[in-house]
C-alpha cells in the first residue's frame, strides 16, 4: 500500500482556472497530478537556483528557434 496523503486546497477563481486549463492542455488525468509535476518542476529550478543559476534556454525543435526564461527569484530569504 503506498504511503500517500490527503491534501485540500483553496483557489481563487483566476488561480483555478489557471489550473484548469494546465490540466487540460497537457492532458493530465488530474488536477492533483498538474500540482504534483509543477511542484517537481519548482523544486528542479530551485535546486538550480541554489547554484547560481537564473535563466533556462528552451528550443523549439523543429524551428532551433531558442527563447530564454528569466527565472525569477525562487528562494525564500533568509
Amino acid at each position: 500500500m503506498s504511503n500517500t496523503k490527503r491534501v485540500v486546497f483553496s483557489f481563487d477563481e483566476r488561480s483555478f482556472e489557471s489550473l484548469e486549463k494546465m490540466t487540460e492542455q497537457a492532458r493530465y488525468p488530474s488536477m492533483g497530478q498538474t500540482v504534483k509535476d509543477s511542484l517537481q518542476v519548482l523544486r528542479a529550478l530551485q535546486n538550480q537556483a541554489k547554484q547560481g543559476y537564473k535563466e533556462v534556454i528552451v528550443r523549439n525543435p523543429e524551428t532551433n528557434e531558442e527563447r530564454i526564461i528569466i527565472v525569477p527569484d525562487l528562494l525564500p530569504e533568509g
